[in-house]
């Protein structure tokens, strides 16, 4: 099977992306916020090909340069802007050896543009005053090779004059202008038509599918005949009903011709090849009726829209007889699209572009960006790549999801993403927290005492006490702050609620492995509190580091897990989120009390023995935990509770804004 597809591209210093590496396959689905520069990717192939404009270099790489301006010689390699493209190639055609790296019927080639400042232009650097005048001293250059030959340093280079048409997929504008060996880049945004309306949108659809009609019908014999009889029928017909009509065309022409008036004339004969026709929606038991694309909403004119479109270009292609590759990208296809539609686009799409560029032998690659946590899920239903792009500060680095933590975190964490919360892949800080009753009150406590949150990207997933499973993962997910909201469960003794042993205090919570300095080196039946016991600590947390090894170096703290305290108010230690909230004051417990949650000997027990109080269904709740929390999310609210100090001082790191 003929295959030219890009299974690689490399990005330095190019606008946000300071240096992403991005592993594609046939389909792949690039997802991430608005704005961190997922459009990027498709605009560096024709910037690269022209010239790069001052807005296009990395602001971090021109105060770099800036600040070496008096001493050039002190710039590496690395101070470039560079894209690197790797190809993967099968039976390719005469028309496509310029990508050949090697005498073979399969392999991979690589090309590479890199603008740089060279040595001669260091006396020129020295003078500039402006940032501006960079611009005018960076040069390019490029090379094409195999892998092997960038490992051995032995790739050609190319003149830099070279036309990069048959090395770069680029924006397709005119296909008559096409020739073969040119790969074609053709980007689609069709959401982009619904700005003026819906009229507009439903004429640009028609429009697009008009293309493939013609393509369709035009050399069709019968079809021929069937507009021939037709044009004689409305001649014969409707014509001489236009006599009036005629009269007044007559009566404005100049110079006037008795024997060759102007004439309107019906343009049946036209339609064969230029037809015109509309999307509209018909009912079997209602003749003559019909709502049109327009009543169908926003979201499904955005999708008729794109293969609308997807179906021209491939029409468009066959009547010239192109066989180029075509690189579809297909961006934000959830515009204005309920999210069911959504999964219905991601399942579909693929076999829609497939089946019609294999019926052309047109070999294709197609990408969708999005920002849509529902084409997220459908993506991984679906087996496609998956790319997910991150703002870092100013800068935007692109993470494969193959290559996220390693093979069981990266699991466990699909699992949560598929079935609990994809905006996992768009959050800037994640909540993570053991049950759920922790899930149905935090919100709550968020509103209490650090409401800045809820205006922030948060994604919450519960982790029971699994979390440093989903580490790995997590940690090349790359966010801002996490925050872990666990229990301290000590072992405890089934008739006191105490810990078992006063001279030894442990955990099997491998959660709270992160309170010591070392985790890695903590076995998970072997976590010792006995410490934090005996301090009384009334709130006991850590925080660490939790990023991808290659930005850890000065990197601060972004990860922190918090627990249960020692109450010094009653004198014991909760260790449920429930004793936990309903000792965390005397307002609390009274708030709890009076509502009729709690058992009728509570009030003695944390007068007289509190630690009973963690025998939680025995001793101290008359609900179920997860109707204690739901049927207590008013008492959170009332202006006497009190939101307890490990779950208060989490919360108000995770929202403090680091310097």
């Amino acid at each position: 099977m003929k295959k030219l597809q890009i299974s690689k591209i490399e990005i330095k210093n190019f606008r946000a992306i300071k240096h992403s590496t991005i592993h594609l396959d046939k389909e792949t689905i690039l997802v991430g916020k608005n704005n961190i520069g997922k459009s990027s990717i498709l605009d560096a192939f024709s910037k690269f090909n022209n010239n790069l404009d001052i807005s296009d270099i990395n602001i971090d790489l021109l105060i770099h340069i800036m600040n070496l301006k008096n001493n050039p010689e002190q710039l590496s390699n690395d101070d470039c802007i560079c894209l690197r493209i790797t190809y993967d190639w099968d039976e390719l055609e005469s028309e496509y050896w310029s990508l050949l790296s090697e005498i073979s019927d399969s392999g991979e080639t690589v090309i590479e543009l890199t603008y740089a400042i060279p040595v001669d232009n260091y006396p020129r650097l020295k003078k500039c005053e402006q940032v501006s005048d960079l611009l005018e001293l960076f040069v390019r250059n490029v090379k094409i090779g195999s892998v092997q030959d960038f490992l051995n340093n032995t790739a050609s280079y190319l003149p830099a004059s070279a036309h990069l048409n048959k090395l770069l997929p680029l924006p397709v504008y005119n296909l008559e202008s096409v020739r073969p060996g040119e790969l074609l880049l053709y980007p689609i945004m069709a959401f982009r038509y619904v700005v003026d309306g819906k009229n507009s949108n439903t004429d640009a659809t028609a429009k697009q599918f008009s293309t493939k009609i013609s393509d369709m019908i035009g050399e069709d014999i019968e079809v021929q005949k069937l507009f021939k009889s037709m044009q004689t029928d409305v001649d014969n017909t409707v014509a001489p009903k236009m006599d009036t009509f005629q009269e007044e065309l007559k009566s404005f022409a100049y110079p006037k011709d008795p024997d060759n008036p102007l004439k309107a004339i019906l343009t049946i004969d036209e339609w064969m090849n230029n037809p015109s026709i509309r999307i509209a929606q018909t009912f079997e038991k209602l003749e003559g009726f019909e709502l049109p694309l327009k009543s169908q909403g926003l979201g499904y004119q955005n999708i008729y829209n794109i293969i609308a479109r997807i179906s021209a270009l491939f029409a468009q292609m066959d009547a010239l007889k192109l066989h180029n590759p075509v690189y579809f990208a297909i961006e934000e296809p959830e515009a204005f699209t309920h999210p069911q539609l959504q999964h219905i686009f991601v399942q579909q799409i693929r076999e829609f572009v497939a089946k019609q560029a294999e019926s052309l032998g047109i070999p294709f690659q197609l990408v969708l960006i999005s920002h849509s946590p529902e084409i997220a899920v459908s993506a991984f239903e679906m087996g496609f790549q998956i790319v997910i792009g991150r703002k870092s500060s100013k800068n935007t680095r692109f993470i494969n999801w193959n290559k996220v933590g390693n093979g069981k975190s990266r699991d466990k964490l699909k699992k949560l993403i598929l079935n609990y919360n994809a905006e996992l892949l768009f959050a800037d800080k994640i909540i993570a927290y053991e049950g759920d009753a922790e899930r149905l009150t935090i919100t709550a406590m968020i509103r209490k005492c650090a409401p800045k949150l809820l205006s922030e990207k948060i994604a919450f997933i519960p982790v029971g006490t699994s979390f440093p499973i989903l580490a790995p993962a997590i940690s090349d997910l790359d966010y801002q702050k996490i925050l872990l909201i666990t229990d301290i469960d000590f072992k405890m003794n089934a008739l006191t609620g105490e810990p078992q042993k006063l001279e030894e205090i442990t955990t099997t919570n491998s959660n709270l492995k992160y309170l010591n300095k070392h985790p890695e080196e903590t076995k998970v039946t072997d976590i010792n509190l006995t410490n934090k016991f005996r301090n009384k600590e009334t709130k006991i947390y850590a925080t660490a580091s939790l990023v991808p090894e290659d930005t850890r170096i000065d990197h601060d703290d972004n990860f922190m897990v918090t627990t249960q305290g020692y109450n010094s108010n009653y004198k014991f230690w909760p260790r449920t989120l429930e004793s936990a909230i309903v000792s965390a004051s005397t307002q609390n417990f009274n708030l709890y009390s009076a509502a009729g949650f709690l058992k009728s000997d509570a009030s003695k027990n944390i007068q007289n023995n509190p630690s009973l109080l963690n025998l939680v269904d025995k001793y101290l709740l008359k609900k179920r935990k997860a109707d204690f929390a739901l049927d207590g999310l008013d008492l959170i609210a009332s202006p006497q509770f009190t939101v307890p100090e490990y779950i208060s001082s989490g919360l108000e790191w995770l929202v403090k804004n680091e310097k």
